[in-house]
């Protein structure tokens, strides 16, 4: 039989080396009799890797979804959700005054078409169906999401015309770090804001608070008669303040349980249109407040298990009125990837299913209208051999009083080119959409609308993509058509002396967006733009003179472009974006295009080893632009804005 070595000769040969060497080693230190004095010390050198979290990476169950740039959400810290998106993408933010209620549109839906989340639970109001982006301060959140296109399949209800998802940053292991900021600006305009993080190897936290206000006495002018005259505005200050508070356990190495808390509130005065500007008489404030609690567990197993339990409660008072629900939540999901099945390189597949029911307290509605809303679902990501990669999603839900259409998606990218460096992509995608009707939609006004029915839509879209990149540089360019078909979209109309939903049959959006971005030596441009026309196919009389034209109050262009530099210690952005002309209501009285421009300029001051100093100037609306959004609301010219943050 032979040895050993025979047969491993190469090893054995090693081993012996290594023998030979070790004993050399020991003989010479026992010889030399070295001491402690005589052994040069090697100054420790610490290696560091740091994790990509996946909360930072897009969703991989859709082709359309991109995350917002960090850097430039560094920039907006005392602003909200609603600032980045009107300056840093292709969607239309519509804002009934600055700090008042903000809404935006995606490729030509409706504001309540756009479903909205936080770590994967909606947020969407029950009662309007929509979000108020002026309520979502960009201080609480390290990263967020943007998906145009159906996506009912992925997030359910409401997703017809995109989704915006939120999501709080997990805080380092083993450190503690922290920011406290202020910010003041033009028009009583203050922000500050405290930030507090880290924690050990098992438990990690973090804490963030913060207070803003403005008064927003700014000057417009007001068409008269006469001409133009300008005017003082009134009754538009406002003033909010939140808490958000995450706990991260680590159980084992597999296992980790998180609390996510964020409550916000929010008293502000209703602006009131140009014309009622100096009547005292049709003033009005409201009031919000926001709760949300989300608990989760994470098992990383052969799958990874994911289980949920939230609770969000609304509370909105309004003319002595109260508009509030009750929310309350759990979930679980599975979720497993194999690799090298054959043709199939890569699949990753989840399967889950969702219970929620809602208690709303609306003074407006009559008892008892609680409800139950279950979901079922089951995604799928695939890479099919070397250039096809495919997703695909079904989800069923079931709604109290409701009839919810299965909702299917399927989206497949083939690469032209697949190269390291570079790649050429075409896609296609189809999905089945829908919106239930909300709760106002339902029951306002103490009145059960059992003829309304969901709304239903098909979206289809196609288009390419390129990505090449170096060393020093990125470049990412895409083109897409969509054309979505909506049954029953939900309108509300004047009927007698009251305002009531209706179902418009069918409402058509064609269009096409083209998004690109290039990353050079840390210098960023990005540039997105979005034509769309939403237009009434079929519908009630009401509805004849929109026939063939835009509906109301959306734009059929939309631009967006901004650059964000990097020399040594400073920070330049600029962002500009072009707004088309838009109709009111009366499809003759047409709303101006306008161009809004704004741009910081920050310095970081270092003060030792972990402490800086960031300070930065902005000026918004740089043109001084007169402008409104929604029809008779002003919106103020040109102001300014300085910011300190400390880092440690």
């Amino acid at each position: 039989m032979p040895t050993f070595a025979e047969t491993n000769r190469p090893t054995a040969t090693a081993l012996m080396k290594f023998s030979k060497q070790q004993g050399f080693l020991t003989a010479l230190l026992l010889t030399t009799n070295l001491s402690a004095q005589d052994v040069t010390p090697i100054e420790e050198v610490e290696v560091r890797g740091k994790r990509i979290e996946k909360n930072s990476q897009p969703n991989a169950y859709t082709n359309n979804a991109t995350m917002a740039d960090t850097a430039v959400l560094g920039t907006l810290q005392a602003g909200t959700l609603s600032d980045y998106l009107s300056g840093h993408s292709a969607v239309f933010v519509k804002e009934s005054g600055k700090g008042m209620t903000s809404t935006i549109s995606m490729r030509g839906t409706a504001a309540s078409q756009t479903a909205v989340s936080w770590n994967g639970v909606a947020i969407n109001s029950l009662t309007m169906g929509q979000t108020d982006f002026s309520q979502i301060p960009l201080f609480f959140f390290g990263y967020a999401e943007r998906a145009p296109g159906g996506e009912s399949s992925l997030y359910g209800n409401g997703a017809s015309g995109g989704s915006v998802d939120l999501r709080n940053s997990i805080p380092e292991k083993n450190s503690f770090h922290g920011s406290l900021m202020q910010t003041v600006g033009s028009y009583g305009h203050s922000f500050t804001g405290l930030k507090l993080q880290g924690g050990g190897y098992k438990v990690t936290g973090k804490t963030a608070l913060f207070y803003n206000r403005a008064d927003n006495d700014f000057h417009f002018q007001l068409q008269e008669f006469g001409g133009k005259t300008p005017q003082l505005q009134h009754n538009a200050g406002y003033n909010s303040y939140g808490l958000q508070q995450d706990l991260y356990w680590q159980i084992g190495k597999r296992q980790q349980l998180v609390l996510n808390c964020w409550h916000t509130a929010f008293n502000r005065d209703i602006q009131p249109s140009v014309q009622n500007n100096r009547n005292p008489d049709k003033y009005e404030d409201i009031s919000d407040r926001n709760t949300r609690a989300l608990l989760s567990y994470t098992n990383n197993g052969w799958a990874t298990i994911n289980a949920k339990a939230a609770y969000l409660n609304d509370h909105q008072e309004y003319n002595n009125d109260l508009i509030a629900t009750h929310d309350a939540l759990a979930g679980m999901d599975a979720e497993h990837e194999w690799t090298h099945l054959g043709w199939i390189r890569q699949l990753l597949v989840k399967v889950g299913a969702q219970a929620q029911y809602i208690i709303p307290e609306v003074d407006a509605y009559d008892d008892d209208k609680d409800e139950w809303r279950n979901d079922v679902f089951v995604l799928a990501n695939a890479r099919l051999g070397q250039r096809w990669f495919l997703n695909a999603g079904l989800r069923q839900q079931w709604v109290s009083g409701e009839d919810a259409p299965v909702s299917p998606s399927a989206g497949l990218k083939f690469g032209i080119v697949e190269q390291d460096s570079a790649y050429l992509r075409l896609k296609a995608n189809i999905s089945r959409n829908y919106r239930i009707p909300t709760l106002n939609d339902r029951y306002w006004g103490h009145l059960d609308n059992k003829y309304l029915k969901p709304e239903d839509a098909t979206n289809y879209e196609g288009g390419a993509e390129w990505n090449w990149q170096t060393t020093h540089c990125l470049l990412q360019l895409a083109a897409t058509a969509f054309h979505n078909e909506v049954e029953n979209w939900i309108l509300w109309m004047p009927r007698g002396n009251v305002w009531k939903p209706i179902n418009v049959d069918l409402v058509e959006v064609n269009g096409a967006e083209v998004n690109g971005r290039f990353n050079f030596w840390g210098q960023t441009l990005q540039a997105a733009y979005t034509r769309s026309h939403t237009e009434v196919k079929e519908g009630f009389a009401e509805m004849r003179p929109f026939k063939g034209r835009q509906i109301a109050l959306l734009p059929e262009d939309h631009l967006s472009a901004s650059f964000t530099g990097r020399w040594k210690n400073w920070k330049w952005t600029f962002a500009a974006n072009y707004t088309g002309e838009r109709t009111t209501s009366d499809v003759f009285d047409t709303m101006d295009a306008y161009w809004l421009c704004n741009t910081s300029l920050g310095y970081k001051l270092l003060l030792g080893r972990d402490w800086s100093l960031n300070l930065q100037a902005s000026i918004n609306n740089l043109l001084g632009t007169d402008y409104q959004t929604v029809p008779y609301k002003a919106m103020p010219g040109r102001n300014y804005q300085l910011e300190a943050r400390l880092e440690f």
